[in-house]
């Protein structure tokens, strides 16, 4: 079964559920694919506060990159992301800005820096609202993100799920099964339980 995983980056709740994705993906057959969401085109940056402007401008450059290589290299997005990912925590922890050193996450997940250069080309901004609009068809207008798209027959979806931590082994795939159930189940719309403000992920809260 085909998976789409929509993601900002600047959301660590996406990059949990990444994490489970990965795990469970062999246990079942899945092909995961990584597809960019932009909290910045979705919201707008008017009335933000200064660091969630910065973080998802950032982001936004970010994503930009991702609908690039979706452009050229589907199967490159989540090399990409993950690389990126993994570059901004060891940024946060030594006290830098995340998401700045993009050629260097290309470079890392075996892709070509050029691509870099599309984080400055507002032209992508539409492809990447097309891309969230498959989303919302699925999920719902507005949805946020982690959005899990199943491309079944029609395609079926939700919002999350949102872990923290992810699980693993044997508790990933009874997860992974859950979630199927619910969303292949006409009228079951939404679950609900408490959760922490924001996940942490190596020290770094966003």
């Amino acid at each position: 079964m085909r998976v789409d995983l929509f993601a900002d980056p600047a959301c660590m709740w996406s990059w949990l559920t990444s994490r489970w994705l990965v795990e469970v993906a062999p246990q079942r057959g899945l092909q995961v694919r990584l597809r960019g969401y932009s909290l910045l085109l979705r919201d707008g940056a008017e009335g933000l506060e200064a660091w969630k402007a910065a973080l998802w401008g950032a982001s936004h450059r970010a994503v930009r990159v991702m609908q690039a290589l979706q452009a050229d290299h589907p199967d490159g997005v989540r090399g990409f992301y993950e690389a990126l990912i993994t570059q901004s925590l060891a940024a946060d922890n030594a006290g830098g800005p995340p998401f700045q050193d993009l050629p260097g996450a290309l470079a890392a997940a075996g892709l070509a820096p050029t691509y870099a250069t599309a984080a400055d080309d507002a032209a992508w901004d539409e492809p990447i609202r097309r891309s969230m609009a498959e989303a919302f068809a699925v999920v719902g207008q507005g949805v946020g993100t982690p959005v899990l798209v199943l491309r079944l027959d029609p395609p079926v979806g939700l919002h999350g799920p949102l872990v923290s931590p992810p699980p693993s082994g044997t508790d990933a795939v009874r997860l992974w099964d859950a979630a199927v159930a619910f969303a292949t189940m006409p009228g079951v719309l939404e679950l609900s339980r408490p959760r922490p403000r924001r996940p942490t992920v190596a020290g770094l809260r966003l």
